[in-house]
């Protein structure tokens, strides 16, 4: 029996981090959820709507947003590594490692922008409504 014991402990200790709290980590990305239908599932995947977002080491969160035209949208940096904010229309932020940019949105449209220094790598998109 110890011996059972002694081989069942390490393989239940490693299976333990696996079943972590599987929070996606990248603090605003779009909520998905799978739902049983008649004939299979039915995936449903709810946009985010923050006006906040996080310009992070190589990636923007949530990279992409909705919201409504006259919104004030506020990147905030919090890597390590200098990144921008540049729309495909024009306005930039200044290449920088911490801090803030906003841009308001007057009209309806699509608004994608990148990191000049990373390319389509890491890249975004806010859409007015």
């Amino acid at each position: 029996m110890r011996i059972a014991r002694v081989l069942v402990l390490p393989l239940v200790l490693a299976l333990v981090p696996a079943c972590g709290g599987g929070g996606g980590g990248d603090g605003g990305s779009d909520y998905t959820s799978t739902e049983p239908t008649g004939g299979g599932t039915t995936t449903t995947t709810t946009p985010s709507t923050s006006s906040e977002i996080r310009v992070l080491d190589n990636s923007y969160s949530p990279s992409a947003t909705t919201v409504a035209a006259g919104t004030a949208v506020t990147w905030t940096w919090g890597g390590t590594t200098a990144h921008d904010v540049t729309f495909d229309d024009g306005p930039k932020s200044s290449t920088q490692v911490a801090g803030n940019y906003q841009r308001t949105f007057a009209a309806a449209g699509s608004f994608p922008y990148h990191c000049s220094v990373h390319g389509a790598s890491m890249s975004g998109t806010v859409t007015v409504r």
